[in-house]
């Protein structure tokens, strides 16, 4: 018997389509075959996740964050608690924002990680800026005459820079961390 013993080699011709598989395992993976390049595109995007929702959470967080620096700044008329606040507000943001990077089970990441993070750092900082507006507002309407500027610098002082800082911190801590569940 020929082909039969171990390390003799069988013969092609008769083995036929027995030793090819009908498809490369490969093909498990792919959806469908794209017929041109524009038709992968068009696929390549519509498989990408959700990026709405994240952001939209991310917003909602930003505003929360944002009014707290509010209460603490203007209504409290204190400092002691914007550095937490705003190290609070930006952790918020890139948690919630990371599940824009995360791959669904059909679709691929809405972003990449690195695009996940300076749109949190970039939504920290607007929470930060928009809280020191609302406090000067605020300050405004009691009869303040200092500009936007000097009330920041006299009444704040470090705390300014420290906020922008440590919520970008937390913002990128928290996009490269997460995503959290909710």
């Amino acid at each position: 018997m020929a082909g039969t013993e171990p390390g003799e080699r069988g013969n092609p011709a008769a083995d036929g389509p027995k030793g090819r598989l009908e498809r490369p395992p490969s093909d498990r993976y792919a959806d469908a075959p794209p017929a041109s390049s524009e038709s992968r595109s068009t696929a390549a995007s519509s498989r990408r996740g959700p990026l709405s929702f994240p952001v939209f959470k991310a917003a909602v967080a930003a505003l929360l964050g944002a009014a707290g620096l509010y209460a603490v700044g203007a209504l409290l008329a204190s400092t002691a608690g914007l550095l937490f606040v705003a190290g609070l507000t930006g952790a918020a943001v890139g948690l919630l924002l990371a599940r824009a990077a995360v791959p669904g089970h059909v679709a691929a990441p809405a972003l990449a990680r690195g695009q996940v993070m300076w749109l949190a750092i970039a939504l920290s900082i607007g929470a930060i800026a928009a809280g020191a507006i609302a406090t000067w507002l605020h300050a405004l309407g009691e009869g303040g005459t200092l500009g936007f500027i000097d009330y920041q610098l006299e009444t704040f002082g470090p705390f300014i820079l420290g906020e922008a800082v440590i919520a970008t911190l937390a913002a990128a801590w928290g996009a490269t961390a997460g995503p959290i569940e909710g």
